[in-house]
């Protein structure tokens, strides 16, 4: 008798093997967040002047994150998950690698070249070289750990049947934010003990016989590499067999390529992301990467949108059938999770604002503490998202897709209605981090239901793009809202600031600090005005929800005696 294949006979299993590496991908892109600076002084370069090139790290990796997500997805469906999985797992190793390679010779000989032969100018000199390339073995990085996101939630789908999807894909949606969420963390804790204790460790593995080097912020990265292989083995056993597709049929060139165009121009033009965001110090940091070519970039994105409509409408195999958006689940959810990633971003930014606003002298010492505090706030708000996660998966299931979605949208907006209502300038970080955790804990609900919803309602043939877009859209509310957000936020603040100044000149002598008390008290009511806006948005959100429907898991009927 023919053994059955793993992902028949254990698929839980199957689904905790190859969703350790989109964990590890998703913990890469904030784990760098924490080292920056550090990086950049063992590259031998003033941290001050850098900063900026040394920002793409980060921006580099979520940009090339979210393009690899449009397009893996689909990748899976023609060629088939194993192979399209296997190969991103194969691109986020190498990538991890060439992040520590950055002072080969071969590469820097070549950057050198390249600058005097095709550009006919001198050569950055060594050391910008050297970020160049960490940037660059970041994007590869990034290629490969986005595009295993669709293609693992793709493969719930294949390892589930329609009424059992809820809870793994609540599952693989939290493993995503986990990463996410921890990667600050993670980061500044290992750099910390490897300053602390690199000597023995180096002292440990001399006593073995074996010479190390004292490990650096490049261990992290070097670290992706033996647990990637051992999830490399795992996968290329457990997906035997698993989705082999049916017929063959052409990748969508074209229209891929225009979809990539908007999303760059897109994220170029706004100027702005969700990791960066989340460590904004005022408003004018929500926008310091804006370009000066935002507007020429925001209308080549639009073009590029625009041609990308016309080609998928014509070609025979579109990397996204425009008509899937005539189901009702699909169409609804697709605006309820832009609309989440749009309310997430508020919930990122509104409480290191508010620290931030809070400090008294900026010293070294008063922003440390004002970053630690904010991380903590931050994960009252992502840690129960990501736990919520698990529960919404299987409220999905007993309830179907609408009930726990609006339930959720419901608590979120409660919770930004609190926090709109209550923040002040003296409110405790206590009763802020309980009001984030309620935000929370109601966008994390939301998050199984509305991408079960649209996996179930595509063929088979169409669920790896499906899984894409779920996942794409929601990183597209989230830039959207920082960036039109942050123009909202600069004129109001400036306004609030202008008036308070007027009515304070008249009793306070002291033109400082009066211009202090102005500006943290219209930093505290553009802030609630941004949360208001939250709770708009949840409110819009519902509405759609409410739109969805089915989901409900059968129950077997047990005939009474």
């Amino acid at each position: 008798m023919t053994a059955r294949p793993a992902a028949q006979r254990a698929p839980w299993l199957v689904l905790a093997i190859v969703s350790l590496p989109v964990f590890i991908g998703a913990l890469d892109l904030t784990i760098i967040s924490a080292v920056l600076p550090e990086v950049i002084v063992s590259l031998d370069l003033p941290v001050k002047e850098y900063l900026d090139q040394a920002s793409w790290a980060v921006s580099g990796y979520l940009l090339a994150y979210a393009i690899s997500m449009t397009f893996a997805g689909r990748l899976s469906d023609l060629f088939g998950r194993r192979a399209v999985y296997i190969t991103c797992l194969l691109i986020f190793m190498a990538g991890s690698y060439l992040v520590t390679t950055y002072d080969s010779s071969t590469l820097n000989s070549a950057i050198a070249r390249f600058y005097r032969q095709v550009l006919d100018e001198p050569p950055p000199r060594l050391e910008e070289r050297y970020l160049y390339l960490v940037i660059f073995g970041r994007v590869v990085q990034a290629f490969g750990a986005g595009a295993m996101v669709p293609v693992t939630i793709a493969l719930a789908g294949d390892l589930f049947p329609p009424e059992r999807r809820a809870r793994p894909l609540g599952v693989v949606g939290a493993v995503d934010t986990l990463g996410w969420v921890l990667g600050h963390l993670y980061g500044g804790v290992m750099v910390r003990l490897f300053g602390q204790h690199g000597d023995a460790v180096v002292d440990a593995f001399a006593g073995l016989g074996l010479s190390v080097a004292k490990p650096s912020w490049e261990t992290l990265f070097l670290l992706n590499i033996p647990v990637s292989a051992l999830a490399l083995i795992g996968a290329w056993w457990a997906l035997r067999g698993i989705h082999r597709p049916r017929r063959a049929e052409r990748f969508d060139v074209l229209g891929t390529l225009f979809l990539t165009l908007a999303l760059i121009g897109l994220n170029l033009g706004l100027g702005t992301n969700p990791e960066t965001a989340s460590t904004a110090e005022s408003f004018e940091d929500l926008g310091r990467t804006a370009s000066h070519y935002g507007p020429a970039l925001l209308v080549g994105a639009a073009l590029a949108f625009l041609l990308f409509l016309l080609v998928e409408a014509r070609a025979s195999h579109p990397l996204i059938r425009l008509g899937m958006f005539r189901s009702r689940n699909v169409s609804a959810s697709s605006l309820t999770n832009f609309l989440v990633g749009f309310c997430l971003a508020i919930g990122l930014v509104s409480a290191p604002l508010l620290v931030n606003f809070r400090m008294d002298s900026p010293t070294s010492k008063d922003v440390q503490h004002a970053a630690y505090t904010a991380g903590l706030l931050l994960s009252g708000l992502t840690v129960p998202m990501a736990l919520a996660a698990i529960p919404g998966g299987w409220l999905s299931e007993r309830f179907g897709y609408r009930l726990p979605t609006a339930s959720g949208l419901l608590v979120a907006g409660i919770g930004f209605a609190l926090t709109s209502a209550t923040w002040e300038s003296d409110t405790s970080y206590w009763l802020m981090g309980a009001q984030m955790a309620i935000v929370g804990v109601g966008l994390g609900l939301t998050i199984s239901p509305v991408g079960t919803a649209v996996l179930n309602d595509v063929t088979e043939s169409e669920r790896g793009i499906a899984a894409a877009l779920i996942l794409v859209l929601r990183l597209v509310g989230m830039t959207v809202a920082i960036s039109s957000l942050t123009i909202y936020a600069l004129d109001r603040f400036d306004v609030l600031v202008a008036e308070r100044m007027a009515s304070a000149a008249a009793s306070l002598e002291e033109t400082v600090l009066a211009s202090q008390t102005a500006s943290l008290e219209a930093a505290v009511d553009v802030i609630s005005e941004l949360q208001f806006i939250g709770a708009a948005a949840t409110l819009i959100a519902l509405v759609a929800a409410l739109l969805m429907r089915g989901g409900r898991a059968a129950r077997e009927r047990v005939p009474l005696a």
